[in-house]
């Protein structure tokens, strides 16, 4: 149902305590009998309150740290499954984001994704392709923006001429230009590695990280280019500032892209 489209999939592993440093979790996964007993929260889940399906990552071994971290597929019709609170976000307004909780939540032994201990490398590699539509996702909030802001800089008359005659306007649409366009193939040889089967870590990382700061620039720019009216909702560019900022920030913040990037190079 979920490859099918009838059914909304979660992906959970961000704690209150456990952000970038998912060896912080706290949310067990204790073995009874023929099923598992999950207790803990997460929080930040994208589709939260709409989706059915969670891959939920839980310490089966606290004393081991990333190693003893194992993935579940729990279902929220489970006994001892809730959603708590729904988030109030910046931006993102499209997406429903919410705390799940877990209460003596009992998870058949069957719907252990992978063997205990093997919750972390699934994570990773999750996050790993997660980092690409990010990128994606990014690429294009920059280009709405930059569009939205050409458009606007063309009509608007200042000084006797439209400010898209400015040369400090021309350059700045020029420096867009140029993100835009080394991000789009940073993110399409991520794609094509990730296609192909060849590792792709590296290069996902470096994907996100420069199209997501580069969204952040071209957005605020673009606000800044409609001077007052940029800061009002009559344009969309105010929201694609308050949409981009995320993207430096989940699938991994910049600083942790920046931690993967060096790993594989030091």
């Amino acid at each position: 149902m979920l490859t099918e489209g009838g059914k909304l999939g979660a992906f959970c592993l961000t704690e209150p305590d456990a952000g970038s440093d998912a060896s912080k979790g706290t949310t067990v996964a204790k073995p009874e009998g023929d099923h598992y007993v999950l207790n803990g929260a997460k929080i930040f889940i994208t589709n939260g309150y709409a989706a059915e399906v969670f891959v939920v990552f839980a310490m089966t071994d606290p004393s081991k740290g990333t190693k003893g971290i194992s993935a579940f597929i729990v279902e929220n019709t489970f006994p001892g499954f809730s959603v708590g609170k729904h988030e109030e976000k910046m931006g993102l307004h499209g997406s429903p984001t919410a705390e799940i909780v877990f209460t003596d939540c009992i998870v058949p032994r069957e719907n252990l994704l992978g063997q205990e201990g093997k919750g972390f490398k699934i994570a990773m590699q999750t996050l790993d392709g997660g980092r690409i539509g990010i990128a994606a996702q990014a690429l294009g909030l920059a280009e709405g923006a930059m569009e939205e802001a050409v458009n606007y800089t063309k009509g608007r008359v200042q000084f006797g001429r439209s400010i898209a005659k400015f040369q400090n306007t021309q350059f700045l649409f020029a420096d867009m230009a140029v993100s835009i366009e080394a991000g789009r193939l940073l993110t399409y040889q991520a794609a094509m590695r990730k296609t192909k089967g060849q590792s792709f870590t590296k290069e996902a990382a470096i994907a996100k990280l420069f199209t997501s700061e580069a969204a952040m620039h071209i957005t605020t720019k673009s606000v800044q280019m409609f001077g007052g009216y940029g800061y009002t909702k009559d344009f969309p560019v105010e929201r694609m500032m308050r949409d981009a900022k995320i993207t430096e920030i989940y699938e991994g913040t910049s600083e942790i892209q920046r931690v993967v990037i060096s790993n594989h190079i030091l």
